[in-house]
């Protein structure tokens, strides 16, 4: 849902809360600094889009207004229908109005969550089709005082005919767009109200014609009014309740929800000066009624503290809508000419047509032609030509990679022109999932923002205290004749107005937004940074974890190695060979066994033997199904080939099968395993034949980012392989790791086990793997990260995904992420110190050493300023260097 309205955490807790109090809302995810909420729920019936409108009136009930609303998902055939609703609120300024959000939605709406980006101003609610329908979500938003402007229920799936990325780009920047220019324009009409005012107060009064005229009484309705108080009350009214009249809105329905921002503050700031001027215009006390002019120039501040602030955080999500803009709007589709075949189509050598088509329109398998200079529409394989791509904005890699036929594209710009058959489109392609993945990033909170909230949730309510004492105590000095006559005669004020002054100054000098937004706009920046660099963070709870990671497990095979393990050496053990097979027929056996196995070393055994028999051969001997085929994982496989027994595997699946291990094989497999080889052993009828030595080299870049992570980060390193201690001991040499960091003959369950180990000792760990076969051991690691998942990103079962599957990117990983939660924690301690010496100051609890007061004016600038600081500390992010 995007929502429009929201300026600080208060605005979301407020849409939070009233979106779970829709009945069939499970989760609620609020992203304050894109201004969306992702909801999930459970759908009644058929009755989705009307759950959407329940969404959507829930977030209007809070005050704000939802612009759109799309249906991501939808379970259906669960036992409790789920609805699932994205919704645009307008209203929402701060985080106080998502707190109250979600706190009505909680309350009211049981079993409904709902995520609310604060500064997309957009919602995604999910809830229970069978309690509540959409209407009755956006009721619930509305009751409070939001406006859902749109609720669009998200499609099954994601599916591709949602609206394509493309189009969300555009969106989403047109909304950030008009968010800015609402704000200008609320800004420039406070303006055009408030230099009158500055005119009649500063100006025209030094001016002896006008200073004559503005110091006349006209007696209107039985009160002499002086011209001068008159025509400020006639400028300042409609800036304070038209131009203002936001403030009081979303401070009526903060007040209501029980969640108060700032707009209480300001609200209560401006009607205590407007309300002091009225009386003093009513009861002839000129110098009261001059605070019309403080009203209104407060009301002009904020407004322009918050325009700013808007511009601020719009380059908060620069990264995602760089990451957006790389998905085409069209592509060249390709289709063969007429009397060609497309069994044997060549574009190179074949006619062709070809159709700037929508990219609504491209389907997998279709062939896409793309040109120099031009961004690739989806992922597929280069069919034809070659071409140089630029993924940098995909995976990070500053460096053009070459593409030739085989060639996977996931998306980037291109330098050549190929020809494309496209593998993936819409939600699908590794771009999406990028997108899609950042974005739900921002959405969960880092598990520090509870800390803000809760500081936020009582700021107003001890701020409102604080400046009715400061009133009341300065007021009480002046009358006992504690604080001298001539503190306020110099002044030319009056006991009341020197003593308001210090109140108003100190409520409108508070900023709980710098609280609300300190956590969001570093993690979505912070996020995207990480994103370009080819580190895809799944959430803010995985951030603050590997903030905190002090050992890391990694998985040899794939992740400190290329995972491309290749035989380097075939040795025939002669004397054991009586039946003196040609060596043909041995590889010939082996492949016909290994073909069945997925191992990545039984795939190393078929491509050797693929390598080294001749075409000639293979025709007349085409590969055999093995019977009896049986696989052990971590340590071989046996079956039977055309009624030879065959067996390959390390030495504890050969004594498992009760073959001996000759001293000839011992001898090889301890040489091989000394240099860093994995040793196996293949026996054909119980007998040991041949030892081969599969190497698999080590990436370029593992042994320097593993001495960064040990040395400069200060983590300690462990790794997991199944190799025996010979090898692994051979391995750890290369890599610089002591050899009792090493975990050996492990299989998987022993990557979990060290693990938990580890845990045991409170240690954090984060553990490096592929994905796919240690997803255990990343499920169970305080931190998972997946390497080179490719086009798959979003189906891994981890915390992070390093697209690149560099080892150094463990180390940006981990630098970023503590890079990230330490600016984190500066934010909330900028916005902690700025209140904490701020509301002192504006109370006036150094006036009587300085005699000097903090203007109300100057004391709304300062607030504007405070919220501005904390989004450009949070910008600051973007000039983060890689290790």
């Amino acid at each position: 849902l995007e929502i429009r309205g929201m300026t600080c955490s208060m605005c979301a807790q407020a849409i939070d809360v009233k979106l779970r109090s829709v009945p069939g809302v499970t989760e609620v995810a609020i992203n304050l600094t894109t201004d969306t909420a992702t909801v999930a729920f459970r759908p009644r019936d058929s009755e989705t889009k009307g759950r959407l409108e329940e969404l959507t009136g829930a977030i209007e009930d809070a005050g704000y207004e939802v612009v759109t609303a799309r249906l991501m998902n939808c379970e259906n055939g669960s036992s409790e229908p789920r609805g699932k609703a994205e919704l645009v609120i307008q209203g929402m300024t701060c985080s106080m109005c998502v707190q109250a959000i979600e706190n009505v939605v909680r309350q009211d709406l049981q079993n409904t969550t709902i995520a609310i980006h604060l500064s997309t101003d957009t919602a995604v609610v999910d809830w229970d089709t069978t309690k509540y329908s959409l209407e009755t979500i956006q009721e619930t938003i509305e009751s409070i005082g939001y406006t859902v402007t749109s609720a669009n229920e998200l499609p099954e799936n994601n599916s591709t005919e949602s609206t394509s990325m493309e189009e969300s780009w555009e969106h989403f920047t047109r909304r950030q767009e008009a968010k800015v220019q609402a704000q200008r324009r609320a800004f420039l009409s406070s303006l055009a109200g408030t230099l009158p005012i500055l005119l009649f107060t500063m100006v025209f009064p030094h001016i002896l014609p006008s200073h004559t005229f503005l110091n006349r009484h006209i007696s209107i309705w039985g009160y002499d009014l002086e011209w001068q108080a008159l025509i400020l009350w006639i400028l300042a009214t409609p800036v304070q309740f038209i131009t203002g009249w936001g403030f009081y809105k979303h401070a009526y329905f903060g007040i209501m929800s029980g969640k108060a921002g700032m707009d209480v503050l300001v609200a209560l700031g401006t009607t205590a000066s407007y309300g002091y001027a009225l009386e003093g215009l009513l009861t002839g006390d000129d110098e009261a009624a001059h605070f019309f002019e403080t009203s209104a120039v407060l009301i002009c501040f904020v407004l322009a503290g918050k325009w700013m602030q808007v511009l601020a955080v719009r380059r908060t999500s620069e990264a995602l809508t760089a990451l957006m803009k790389l998905q085409s709007k069209t592509a060249v589709k390709i289709t063969p000419g007429n009397k060609v075949s497309s069994a044997s189509f060549n574009p190179l050598f074949d006619p062709y047509h070809e159709a700037v088509v929508p990219i609504q329109e491209v389907h997998a398998g279709d062939m896409v032609k793309i040109i120099r200079g031009a961004s690739i529409p989806a992922d597929g394989n280069v069919l034809f030509g070659e071409v140089s791509v630029d993924e940098s904005m995909v995976t990070g890699e500053s460096v053009p990679v070459l593409k030739g036929p085989g060639s996977v594209v996931l998306g980037g710009t291109v330098f050549g022109a190929a020809f494309v058959e496209v593998t993936g489109v819409g939600s699908s392609t590794a771009l999406a999932q990028i997108v899609q993945l950042v974005q739900e990033a921002q959405t969960r909170s880092v598990p520090i923002q509870s800390f803000a909230d809760r500081i936020s949730g009582i700021f107003v309510p001890t701020v409102c205290t604080i400046s009715l004492l400061t009133y009341m105590v300065w007021y009480a000095l002046c009358s006992s004749k504690v604080v001298p006559a001539s503190w306020y005669d110099d002044l030319g004020e009056s006991m009341t107005t020197f003593s308001l002054k210090f109140a108003i100054a100190c409520l409108v000098i508070s900023c709980p937004c710098a609280l609300g937004l300190a956590t969001p706009t570093a993690v979505m920046v912070g996020t995207g940074v990480g994103a370009k660099l080819g580190v895809l963070m799944k959430g803010g709870e995985a951030l603050e974890v590997a903030s905190k990671v002090n050992s890391v497990v990694f998985d040899k095979t794939g992740t400190l190695t290329q995972g491309k393990p290749a035989i380097t050496d075939f040795v025939r053990l002669d004397e054991e060979n009586p039946n003196d097979w040609p060596e043909d027929d041995l590889l010939w056996m082996l492949a016909s066994l290994e073909r069945t196995s997925e191992h990545p070393l039984a795939n190393a055994v078929v491509s050797y033997a693929e390598e080294h028999l001749s075409v000639d051969y293979l025709e007349q001997h085409p590969f055999a199904q093995p019977s009896n085929f049986r696989a052990i994982t971590g340590r071989g496989a046996s079956g039977v080939v055309q009624g030879t027994s065959v067996a390959v595997g390390n030495r504890s699946f050969a004594n498992v099968l009760n073959i001996s291990v000759p001293a000839q094989a011992e001898a090889v497999m301890k040489r091989l395993e000394e240099q860093g080889k994995t040793a196996i052993l293949a026996a054909f009828n119980d007998h040991a034949y041949v030892v081969m030595g599969i190497a698999d080299e080590l990436k370029s870049d593992a042994a320097a980012s593993l001495s960064y992570l040990k040395n400069t980060l200060g983590v300690d390193i462990w790794m997991v392989t199944g190799d025996n201690s010979r090898t692994a001991k051979a391995i750890s040499r290369k890599l610089g790791l002591a050899p009792n960091r090493v975990i050996s003959e492990a299989l998987p369950a022993a990557k979990v086990q060290k693990v938990r180990q580890l845990q045991a000792e409170g240690r954090v760990v984060a553990m490096v793997g592929d994905g796919v076969n240690d997803s255990p051991a990343l499920a169970q690691a305080d931190v998972g990260m997946s390497v080179g998942t490719g086009a798959d990103i979003a189906a891994e079962a981890s915390d992070m995904v390093l697209v690149k599957a560099h080892v150094t990117d463990v180390c940006v990983a981990l630098h970023l992420s503590r890079v990230i939660f330490r600016r984190i924690q500066l934010n909330l301690l900028l916005s902690l110190v700025y209140n904490c010496l701020g509301i002192p100051i504006a109370a006036g609890l150094f006036y009587p050493y300085v005699r000097t007061r903090l203007p109300p004016t100057v004391a709304a600038l300062a607030m504007a300023l405070s919220s501005i600081s904390v989004v450009l500390s949070s910008l600051s992010l973007q000039l983060y260097q890689p290790p």
